[in-house]
């Protein structure tokens, strides 16, 4: 009968003691912080947070020195998934993670390298909170038979061995829609679109020409129309490669200064009459088709003034550019269109531009750019317009293009 009393007390005995120990090995604690579906706001008086926050107030002061010396950590875990954007629950994520940590930063005076902080697109509306409590590890205790139970209050109690902290990351549950914003700056810019190598597009303006005649004539602007289509290759955000093919037709008439100047059916002009007949300019108009093929280089000036050009919706290119030109000019009468030259003098098979365009883009998103294009082409084709002059050598032919497209943007 002694001894099964001694056995007894011994028994309780051991579990007054080693009961704390498990308790304190599993004591890691999870603080959730609610938020209003599609709101990034901390309401500490919503849906209980208020008392949440007193919880976790009362473990940073038990624990404070731990975690400001970095033996214990305090994990932050955001999560969203009411936005249609999956960036923006992200960054919506984010945000709340950071609004929970400010409340510990400014009352309780952590640091932000007192947070290890992960966020995820994941179904919820909420933000957790968990610290790990160092593992304290306990000492085998030998036990031996007493005879009585004099001897047994007598035996030595049991020591306890407190072993250097063991602090691990918790396991984070690993998600499809999971990626980790790790700092406030991160969650309060807006994310980066991705950089598109490939782009092709449609463009289509109107067409201006100077040569011996010109779109915007004495008498009136002649109004033409261009078409085309354009392709590229981003080297960077800096750089890109462009080729592009526009077909571009209008009418050209006479200078102020010219339209008593006199035109030979061959295209020769003439400034006083001759035995042959002729037209003045101003009963003239040349009309001009061209095929205009473009390399360019082109130059993302907002590249010039930001780390980043990628965040930015509009943006400005500069575009040097050498061009390969097909023409093909006739003349006609004014008074009832008909074709008055006889094809002597027609434009060269091939002849060659040089230039370049301003572009300005608007993003309209990661897939689509709107553009404005202004190209303007120094032309070496004096017969462009189908027109010879006695001053044949001096090149004075331009073209000034201006567009309006879309872009596609492709992987």
């Amino acid at each position: 009968m002694s001894r099964k009393i001694t056995f007894l007390t011994l028994f309780l005995w051991l579990m007054t003691v080693t009961f704390p120990v498990f308790a304190q090995q599993k004591s890691d604690t999870i603080y959730t912080f609610r938020f209003v579906p599609q709101k990034d706001m901390f309401y500490v008086p919503w849906s209980g947070n208020d008392s949440e926050l007193v919880r976790l107030f009362e473990f940073v002061d038990s624990r404070k020195s731990e975690i400001l010396e970095g033996k214990m950590h305090v994990y932050v875990c955001g999560y969203c998934n009411s936005l249609e954007n999956r960036k923006e629950n992200l960054k919506t994520a984010a945000i709340r993670s950071n609004r929970v940590k400010s409340e510990l930063i400014i009352k309780k005076d952590l640091t932000e390298e007192c947070f290890v902080t992960h966020n995820y697109v994941t179904k919820g509306d909420f933000v957790t909170v968990r610290m790990e409590v160092p593992v304290v590890k306990q000492e085998t205790v030998v036990e031996e038979e007493h005879s009585d139970l004099e001897d047994n209050q007598n035996m030595e109690k049991p020591v306890l061995v407190e072993t250097e902290d063991e602090i691990t990351e918790p396991k984070i549950s690993e998600q499809k829609d999971a990626e980790p914003v790790q700092n406030l700056e991160s969650a309060e810019t807006p994310l980066e679109p991705e950089m598109r190598r490939w782009m092709v597009g449609l463009n289509v303006g109107i067409p201006f020409f100077w040569g011996d005649m010109l779109s915007m004539s004495a008498d009136k602007a002649y109004v033409g129309f261009s078409a085309g289509i354009q392709g590229g290759y981003r080297i960077s955000e800096f750089f890109a490669v462009s080729l592009s093919l526009d077909y571009a037709k209008g009418k050209l008439g006479a200078r102020s200064y010219a339209q008593d100047y006199l035109l030979a059916p061959d295209g020769m002009t003439w400034y006083v009459p001759q035995q042959q007949t002729m037209s003045r300019y101003a009963d003239l108009y040349s009309d001009v088709s061209l095929f205009n093929l473009g390399l360019s280089l082109d130059v993302n000036v907002n590249r010039l003034f930001s780390k980043s050009a990628l965040k930015h919706r509009f943006t400005v290119w500069i575009s040097p550019a050498l061009y390969g030109q097909f023409f093909s000019s006739d003349i006609h009468a004014k008074a009832d269109n008909s074709l008055y030259s006889d094809g002597s003098t027609s434009p060269s098979k091939i002849s060659f531009g040089l230039g370049g365009a301003l572009t300005m883009r608007y993003r309209i998103n990661n897939s689509l750019d709107l553009q404005l294009k202004n190209s303007g082409i120094w032309m070496t084709d004096n017969n462009f317009d189908g027109i010879r002059t006695p001053f044949g050598k001096t090149k004075h032919n331009a073209m000034w293009l201006p567009q309006i497209g879309i872009i596609w943007n492709i992987k």
